[in-house]
C-alpha cells in the first residue's frame, strides 16, 4: 500500500528549517525537513500545512510545490511512498522547541548535512533550493537503508501569462 506524506522545506535568511527526528521513530535521528503522512482524503496542500504547524508551531503561507517523489523497496512490486515537496517562505507563530518527534534547528543552506539524511536527499534537495521543479524515482533495499537507484526528472517552467 502506498503511503501519501508531504514535506515542506521553510527558508529565512538563507537559513534552512530542519528536524532531527527522534530516535525510535521511522528516520529516526535523521535530518528531514517537517512533513508527515497524509489523512484519508486529504489534499498535500491542505496536508502540508496541518503537518507542519502540528511539528513546528508555525502557519505557512505563500507555499509552493516543487516535487513529487516517489519511493520504492526492492521486495515490493509497488510504489511505498509517495512525497509531495514544497518550499515555504513566509510563515507566523511561534517555533516549537520541544516536539516528541524531534528537535528543530535552522540550518545554513550551505550547510546543510547531506550525511545525516536520507541518501536520496543528496540528489534532490539542492534543486528544491535552486527553486527547480522535478519528479524523481528512488528504489532503495528493504527498510529504506541502501539507495539502489534513482531517476530524476526536471519540470518545464510554467510561463506566468499576464
Amino acid at each position: 500500500m502506498t503511503i501519501p506524506a508531504t514535506l515542506c522545506y521553510l527558508i529565512k535568511d538563507d537559513h534552512v528549517l530542519m528536524q532531527k527526528k527522534a530516535k525510535g521513530l521511522f528516520g529516526g535521528d535523521k535530518y528531514n525537513a517537517p512533513g508527515g503522512k497524509l489523512q484519508e482524503g486529504e489534499d498535500p496542500k491542505d496536508g502540508v500545512v496541518r503537518e507542519t504547524k502540528e511539528e513546528t508551531g508555525l502557519t505557512i503561507s505563500n507555499f509552493k510545490k516543487y516535487g513529487t517523489l516517489y519511493f520504492y523497496e526492492k521486495s515490493k512490486e509497488e510504489l511505498s511512498w509517495l512525497v509531495h515537496v514544497f518550499m515555504a517562505t513566509e510563515f507566523s507563530g511561534d517555533l516549537k522547541h520541544d516536539y516528541r518527534e524531534g528537535t528543530l534547528e535552522w540550518v545554513a543552506q550551505g550547510q546543510i548535512p547531506y550525511d545525516k539524511m536520507w541518501e536520496d536527499d543528496q540528489y534532490w534537495v539542492p534543486l528544491l533550493l535552486d527553486q527547480k521543479q522535478f519528479t524523481a524515482h528512488f528504489y532503495f533495499e528493504d527498510d529504506f537503508k541502501k539507495l539502489l537507484s534513482k531517476e530524476i526528472f526536471l519540470l518545464p517552467e510554467i510561463e506566468k501569462s499576464n
